[in-house]
């Protein structure tokens, strides 16, 4: 600083001392007025004086484009001796952060270097730099070229084309994915972009569909795309062929990951995007799905859109919901008003048939459909407690029985009544309205685990009923409510049978039950959530069962906070960490049996889920696990590669321009430092 401004300040900062003990009238006026003229001078002084960047990195914004207009303004109504501490605040305010880092590409890697000239952003440098897959999230199994060329643009110069579909509702879904794409892209925007900060007439990008018909999600819907981008002088183009909408829509996902916002580009930064790619893509496992519980906790509908955002993002396309449980019956049933009003936390804690509806449509369009599961027989208390008051009988037996650790897994208890026919026809309508509106009918999901044989077992009017149709054994009693309600189900199905009728792995679902009526390979799939040591998986495709794997000890995104009760363990242990989520990969130990794996789920339970800690609990762990049923990269099971950090931090980066909560998976200093804290 040079002498003359450090006088000028000094004085500067006296004034304003001194005018406080004047006295009142034109003298201090004159001198109010001298204090100001000196903060202007000293401002014009600040605007010329060099940038010290090792000693300043704050340095006040040019003070040119402010008049003295500008300056008197905000502080004509101050008090004097507080003069010099709101002007400082404004210096403070109106600063500019001149950072000498930037990253430049070195052997595959971004390194920060420090510089004067020739800067380039982190988001650039990661955006060319670090091989062919370095943006995409999951990682595409196909051929992949990301070049390292990228163009600037305005979001006004994205155009599509359609090329002709006969199907009228995949040219109106098609036109629902692309405001999808636009306002995704608009995320990344930190800044209005000027209509000048642009090197290219135009992006357009072209969309195929193919010959695929109907806009549902099918076990033998072909989610496979291709992806191109070309630049032809200042003419970019973009082609996504596929063979279904949902193609398309992934096509138009993977395309999204490839614009960034380069922060240092011209005045006020600008949009980018790669000019030069080739994908081919298609999933390893059709089913890829994601639990949420709202039984324990309700999550407003808009909460549970976000978590469809999210799982669009990473290209899982199953959301199970598990309605209703034990503790809460929230679905407002237009034929059985009564369970939500006996069941439901509150009034304003339900979920309407519109409610439904809104998700699955909403869902539909970002390549998820919603298979809603209500359990059963057991995790059925709450919602079932009405049926002696309408002369229906007991629908629920041991309801908030205690104590609850002999009847149930958790408080509170409650389990369907097998030997009441009412309690069946209630399910069945349930069923039925719930199908029809998710139009889901080629998966349904029966519940069906943890159920407590000690529970029936007390009661002599079931030991009755079992005696007269010679089940010696609770596990046939139990097997009988099985096909009962399998039965039930199809005929609420329009009595179209599933492909996949779904149940919890359980005692049931063991040798040498599993082998026996009513269970069939052809149509019951069994969701594994044992541990993966456990032999039930095996044993189950040895049996020549469909299965999905949900194995608790690697994809239970709920575990690892500790007690909630005071009796009993924690629930399922520690923390599965997105490590151990990535590196789980099941299917190893049974190569002869790859044609009966189905795929995976992960599963929130919401015991210790609240609506504020939904999203980290998701985020990034759920991305994590989309990648290995996605994609399958091959790895030891035990270390991490670091391209998979790289590539999973852009993505958290990504859906937090999007407005996603996630934890946080290293420190920042990683992310500006790749391959320093592996």
């Amino acid at each position: 600083m040079k002498v003359s401004q450090i006088i000028w300040r000094r004085l500067f900062i006296r004034f304003g001392r001194m005018i406080g003990g004047l006295p009142s009238g034109w003298m201090r006026k004159v001198l109010l007025f001298l204090v100001l003229i000196t903060g202007v001078l000293l401002i014009a002084m600040y605007a010329h004086a060099p940038p010290l960047v090792s000693l300043q990195p704050f340095a006040p914004r040019s003070m040119k484009q402010l008049s003295m207009l500008s300056i008197v303004k905000p502080f004509k109504n101050i008090t004097n001796e507080h003069l010099e501490y709101e002007l400082q605040d404004y210096f403070l305010k109106h600063r500019t952060f001149n950072s000498p880092w930037s990253w430049i590409c070195v052997a595959g890697r971004c390194e920060r270097r420090a510089v004067k000239t020739s800067q380039r952003s982190l988001a650039s440098c990661t955006a060319t730099c670090g091989g062919h897959g370095r943006l995409l999230w999951p990682k595409p199994t196909g051929d992949v070229i990301l070049g390292e060329d990228s163009v600037m643009l305005n979001l006004q110069q994205i155009e599509f084309v359609t090329i002709s579909t006969s199907d009228h509702d995949v040219q109106n879904l098609l036109e629902h994915a692309k405001d999808i794409f636009i306002g995704n892209i608009r995320n990344l925007e930190k800044a209005a972009t000027a209509k000048g900060q642009s090197n290219i007439d135009n992006f357009v990008i072209y969309l195929s569909a193919g010959d695929g018909k109907g806009t549902k999600l099918m076990l033998d819907t072909d989610e496979s795309y291709k992806l191109e981008v070309k630049l032809n002088n200042k003419y970019l183009e973009g082609r996504i062929t596929a063979n279904s909408y949902h193609g398309v829509r992934h096509g138009l996902e993977t395309l999204s990951q490839l614009f960034w916002w380069d922060e240092i580009a011209g005045k006020q930064g600008g949009l980018r995007v790669l000019s030069n790619v080739y994908v081919i893509d298609k999933p390893t496992f059709h089913y890829r799905g994601l639990l949420i519980d709202t039984g324990r906790q309700f999550f407003p509908i808009e909460q549970l859109k976000r978590v469809v955002d999210g799982m669009a993002a990473s290209k899982l396309n199953t959301f199970h919901w598990h309605l209703t449980d034990s503790q809460s019956f929230p679905f407002d049933s237009t034929i059985f008003p009564h369970m939500a009003r006996w069941g439901a936390y509150s009034a304003e804690e339900t979920y309407s048939s519109a409610d439904i509806k809104d998700l699955v449509d909403y869902a539909r369009i970002r390549g998820i459909r919603i298979i809603v599961e209500i359990d059963s027989p057991a995790h059925a208390g709450a919602g079932w407690q009405w049926g002696p008051e309408h002369g229906l009988g007991e629908l629920a037996l041991c309801v908030d029985q205690e104590p609850w650790s002999s009847y149930c897994g958790e408080p509170n208890c409650g389990q369907l009544n097998p030997i009441n026919k009412h309690t069946y026809k209630i399910i069945e309508e349930l069923y039925k309205e719930l199908l029809d509106l998710t139009e889901v009918r080629d998966i349904i999901h029966l519940g069906g685990d943890e159920v407590n044989l000690d529970c029936w077992a007390q009661y002599s009017n079931i030991t009755q009923a079992m005696q007269a149709q010679n089940f010696t054994d609770l596990h046939a009693l139990w097997a009988d409510f099985e096909g009962k309600i399998y039965r039930r189900i199809v005929h609420a199905n329009r009595d179209q049978t599933p492909k996949a009728a779904i149940l919890w792995s359980s005692p049931l679902t063991k040798r040498p039950w599993i082998t026996s009526q009513p269970f069939d390979p052809k149509v019951h799939v069994i969701q594994s959530w044992g541990g993966s040591t456990w032999p039930e998986t095996g044993d189950l495709l040895e049996d020549g069962f469909r299965v999905i794997l949900s194995h608790v000890d690697a994809w239970y995104l709920d575990c690892g906070f500790g007690k909630w009760r005071e009796t009993g363990e924690a629930a399922c242990g520690e923390y599965r960490t997105w490590q151990t989520v990535y590196n789980h990969r099941p299917w190893r130990d049974y190569p002869s049996s790859m044609h009966l794996i189905m795929g995976g789920e992960a599963a929130l339970w919401s015991e210790q889920i609240g609506q504020a800690s939904l999203g980290p609990r998701l985020w990034p762990r759920a991305s994590a696990f989309a990648e290995r049923l996605w994609s399958d990269p091959p790895g030891s099971g035990y270390t991490t590669e670091e391209s998979v950090y790289t590539r999973l931090a852009a993505h958290i980066d990504l859906l937090q321009a999007r407005g996603f909560k996630t934890e946080a998976m290293w420190p920042q200093w990683c992310t500006h430092n790749p391959g320093k804290c592996l």
